[in-house]
């Protein structure tokens, strides 16, 4: 079953290759000439998370925002701190965004994942170039391998590796690295998160991560979308009890709160 997982995961990596030497001059949802992977005129249509917790990344209403963004928390922030550092979120997930996310993850759309990953890769280089050291070590939520077997590939895993390679020409040898095997594991086959309550949300993901591995101090934890927080925060409490003494999220999308459900 591992060949066989490898082999689709490297299918799908090669056709998004192929995808994007055939139309590396197109935008990659409109299809107008454009040098970019998402011509401007598309990145318009884009939900950006400009109003947001400091923390968690929770969209706020621009209301709720303080006069020094970085100071504006939510209400469940202040009352308890998240297990890790803090959570970046350039995209918030709905319109466009939530229909591309879905394109890659239920219909095999790979060709978004690049103009995607350069969106999150710009945001996270705008954010360490006024802050704190680069993250040592990338990790990815993992889906389950019954899961990968429905889907024929692990979206995290490709978005992971995507992202590390366009951050290298930026980076150099400060890119944090993936290990060849990642060290988070999901040990439970659960019911999918996206049809689940936020109370259920939460009860889902007891137990069921565990690192096999060993990870660096600093490390940043990767998956697409944030809805509850209830999976990344199982995956960053296993990674403190591993030894992590920081722990970044990164995401493309952040659930706006009304729709977490």
């Amino acid at each position: 079953m591992a060949i066989l997982m490898d082999w689709l995961q490297l299918s799908t990596s090669f056709l998004s290759r192929v995808y994007y030497s055939i139309f590396s001059n197109q935008c990659s949802i409109c299809q107008a000439h454009s040098k970019a992977a998402i011509c401007e005129y598309c990145k318009t249509g884009l939900e950006y998370n400009h109003h947001a917790c400091a923390v968690c990344q929770r969209p706020l209403p621009q209301q709720q925002m303080a006069q020094n963004a970085s100071q504006s928390l939510c209400g469940k922030c202040q009352a308890t701190p998240p297990p890790y550092y803090r959570c970046l979120a350039p995209l918030r997930y709905e319109g466009t965004t939530r229909v591309l996310i879905q394109n890659i993850k239920f219909h095999q759309q790979a060709h978004f994942i690049q103009p995607l990953m350069e969106i999150v890769r710009d945001y996270l280089i705008a954010y360490y170039s006024h802050t704190t050291p680069w993250p040592s070590q990338l990790l990815f939520v993992p889906s389950h391998p019954q899961r990968i077997k429905e889907r024929g590939f692990c979206q995290t895993q490709i978005m992971a590796n995507t992202l590390c390679s366009l951050l290298k020409p930026t980076l150099t040898s400060s890119t944090p690295y993936i290990a060849s095997r990642n060290p988070i594991q999901k040990s439970i086959h659960t019911q999918a998160q996206h049809t689940l309550s936020r109370k259920l949300r939460m009860q889902n993901q007891q137990g069921v991560y565990q690192i096999q591995e060993p990870i660096e101090e600093h490390v940043a934890l990767f998956d697409d979308v944030m809805t509850t927080g209830s999976t990344l925060e199982s995956c960053a409490k296993a990674l403190q009890r591993k030894g992590a003494k920081r722990i970044d999220i990164w995401v493309i999308a952040r659930t706006p709160a009304e729709k977490h459900g």
